[in-house]
């Protein structure tokens, strides 16, 4: 790919970064706006440092059609991540994520038709399906999300079916399953504040003792009766959306599926931990939470295919990544 122009939407978090710096060291110029509500500039200059290039930093509300319009000028496509993104968070305060992700969204989108940039990559989720029938999960599968936030995300990719549709837009949804870990630096990753996913908490348990995690749910139908999740290594799925920037080229909407088609429950990923850190992981079993589903394991088979991608980082690898990153950033960015 000829060396192009990028919007990171959200490129001071934990997955914009690692795609802002994918992008910086494949030669591309990298625009990164985020209101810094949950991201972090030092994540930025850390980017900025390791890719040996600068990109340009906007602190902006992405609602901002003022500043977003100097942030689009000159941009070949947007990479948008900027949203809330936690299932429970968003059973408490549906209308917090209802006005975050699918009003920022559609300003965005308003931003960019009036700009002239008319291709994007999506940040969506797996979120999307809910309770599914046993077994993998393809993109053809029926979306029935059981959360405020799920439901923003469907939302969010009928928006750009229509903005394709109706304004000849090219976009790419990316419907990922559990992001884990951190870059192989060891420089940038998940600090323990934005941190609310299994493994980030399972290591800052085992790095703060006599600190403990919950393990919600253990009457599942499942085999230890623990819910089963497909676990991606965030370098790999940061390498996903440089390739899904391969199906810009043509008008439409496309869906895809980010995962690696294999499943590990709760107890599995203690014993991960356990294995990697060589300590006992302190944990207590608690009730189910809202909005939880008990299995989701992505069907990656298509984007292979369409696109070449796959994910090729194992758990452990995923793990070990995030545990250098907690031991050596116990206070994250700070």
């Amino acid at each position: 790919m000829t060396a192009r122009r990028f919007l990171v939407t959200g490129g001071a978090g934990y997955l914009g970064a690692h795609v802002a710096l994918d992008l910086l060291v494949a030669g591309h110029d990298v625009v990164v706006v985020d209101d810094f509500s949950t991201g972090h500039l030092q994540a930025c200059r850390r980017v900025e440092e390791l890719a040996g290039r600068p990109c340009t930093v906007i602190r902006a509300d992405i609602a901002d059609s003022e500043r977003m319009r100097v942030a689009l000028d000159g941009v070949d496509a947007v990479l948008h991540f900027a949203a809330s993104k936690l299932v429970p968070e968003s059973m408490d305060a549906p209308e917090r994520y209802f006005h975050n992700n699918v009003g920022g969204m559609t300003a965005l989108l308003a931003s960019m038709q009036a700009a002239g940039v008319r291709r994007i990559v999506y940040s969506s989720s797996a979120a999307v399906y809910g309770q599914q029938p046993a077994g993998l999960i393809p993109e053809t599968a029926p979306l029935a999300p059981t959360s405020p936030y799920g439901l923003t995300k469907v939302h969010g990719e009928q928006m750009l079916g229509w903005m394709a549709e109706r304004r000849g837009w090219s976009a790419v949804s990316l419907r990922y399953f559990n992001p884990v870990g951190a870059h192989a630096s060891g420089r940038i990753g998940q600090p323990p504040g934005d941190a609310a996913s299994l493994v980030p908490r399972v290591l800052q348990a085992v790095a703060n003792p006599p600190a403990h995690i919950e393990v919600f749910g253990t009457d599942y139908p499942t085999e230890d009766g623990t819910c089963l999740r497909d676990y991606i290594h965030v370098s790999d799925l940061s390498r996903a959306h440089v390739v899904a920037l391969g199906a810009l080229d043509a008008p439409g909407h496309r869906v895809f599926n980010v995962g690696t088609g294999r499943a590990h429950s709760v107890r599995e990923v203690l014993k991960a931990c356990e294995r990697v850190t060589g300590r006992r992981v302190p944990y207590v079993d608690a009730p189910r939470r809202a909005g939880d589903i008990p299995v989701a394991v992505a069907d990656p088979a298509h984007f292979r295919q369409a696109l070449g991608f796959e994910a090729s980082r194992s758990l452990d690898d995923m793990v070990a990544s995030a545990w250098r990153w907690t031991s050596e950033h116990p206070r994250g960015y700070a």
